[in-house]
């Protein structure tokens, strides 16, 4: 595969980093860990952070799979607010151990491991398996869907997720299938990151189209066949969800299907995306509602161009010596994770900024933006 700074792949950027397991792991099943190590602050909000995973079957031909005619299957974590005072927490890595042995697969054998890294698998999260929903007076919470970047997967952004959850919103991350780095199914079965021969640059012609006209509608229409799932199944979540009060987000690759995705879906009120370049229908045509754009320093996605045609409340939003890759947890998953920006500095510019926006566009509260060293806000009506 060919690799370029404007290629969507992460991985290339990702495998010098990887840098944090032994070769041999064993890992168990049970996806709650009574020995682990939390290695980033709990959520702030108010409200622990529950969490469930299921499968969801779309019937429609997966155009990304390289089985011909497969059907597409997804695996989607679902975070929501509880009540539950359990400190049984979840493993940050998925409990079959499958998300860690493919990071350890990324890691050049060479590479220097830093003296004080943990074990990724040790890795706790902050969430609590199948606990209770919390009520919210018959009103439901708020509904976010996340979209991860090429070659991540559901995880990639817990921190982001978890803080969201316990500021009082369900969210619904999505795995898109062959083009995370592992998908695994609730019966363990995985899927593999895939990409037809020619197609991973979107830097060169043949890769950009796959990515436009392939690609883009396919994780676009993910977003919104988990969305029509909810509507169904809305009893998995003791019927305290809103599904009238509906956000989107996403990551790099993710960025362009929760746009997208937003632009498709009526009652979508606003979509946020963490440096991704402009892919599929979003590219030549503004999502044109409310929009929050979040920038690396050297401009990777170079998001100016989308707040700029976005005829909605915009919000651009640049951190200083960030690069694409800092809008993940890889800076928690790698101790010594080699950024300018320090890790606590980071995460709080993104997650502080993603809370107010989605709490001013979805619940009515005011919008403040943190005032943070090195972050610069350019906003219009």
């Amino acid at each position: 595969m060919a690799f370029s700074k404007q290629s969507i792949l992460l991985l290339a950027a990702l495998s010098p980093l990887l840098t944090a397991c032994d070769d041999d792991l064993t890992l168990p099943i049970d996806d709650t860990k009574k020995d682990g190590i939390h290695v980033y602050p709990s959520p702030s909000g108010e409200h622990a952070v529950g969490a469930k995973a299921f499968d969801v079957i779309d019937y429609r031909r997966d155009t990304v799979s390289p089985v011909p005619g497969e059907s597409r299957k997804l695996h989607i974590k679902v975070y929501y607010p509880t009540d539950s005072e359990s400190r049984n927490y979840q493993g940050y890595f998925d409990k079959w151990g499958n998300q860690v042995a493919y990071l350890e697969s990324q890691r050049p054998a060479d590479a220097p491991i830093h003296p004080l890294q943990h074990e990724l698998s040790s890795m706790l999260s902050w969430s609590i398996s199948n606990a209770e929903v919390a009520d919210n007076e018959g009103a439901g919470w708020p509904v976010l869907f996340y979209s991860h970047g090429f070659g991540l997967f559901e995880a990639d952004n817990t921190e982001l997720l978890e803080e969201l959850t316990s500021q009082g919103f369900v969210v619904v991350a999505i795995n898109h299938t062959y083009l995370s780095g592992i998908t695994t199914f609730e019966n363990g079965k995985t899927a593999s990151v895939y990409l037809p021969p020619g197609k991973d640059n979107v830097s060169e012609p043949e890769g950009r189209a796959y990515f436009d006209q392939i690609v883009a509608p396919q994780i676009s229409q993910d977003v919104l066949t988990v969305y029509q799932w909810l509507l169904w199944n809305q009893w998995r979540l003791d019927y305290e969800v809103n599904v009238s009060k509906v956000g989107m987000l996403g990551y790099s690759l993710g960025g362009s299907a929760a746009m997208n995705a937003c632009q498709s879906l009526s009652v979508c009120q606003a979509a946020a995306n963490m440096d991704g370049m402009l892919l599929g229908n979003i590219a030549n045509h503004p999502l044109n509602k409310p929009l929050l754009l979040l920038e690396s320093g050297d401009q990777f996605a170079q998001l100016g161009n989308a707040y700029n045609a976005n005829q909605a409340e915009s919000h651009l939003l640049t951190i200083a010596n960030s690069q694409h890759n800092d809008f993940t947890d890889q800076n928690r998953w790698i101790v010594g994770y080699p950024s300018a920006v320090e890790p606590d500095t980071m995460h709080r510019a993104v997650k502080e900024s993603m809370v107010s926006f989605f709490l001013n566009q979805l619940e009515g509260r005011e919008l403040v933006f943190p005032d943070i060293g090195g972050v610069t806000v350019v906003s219009k009506p």
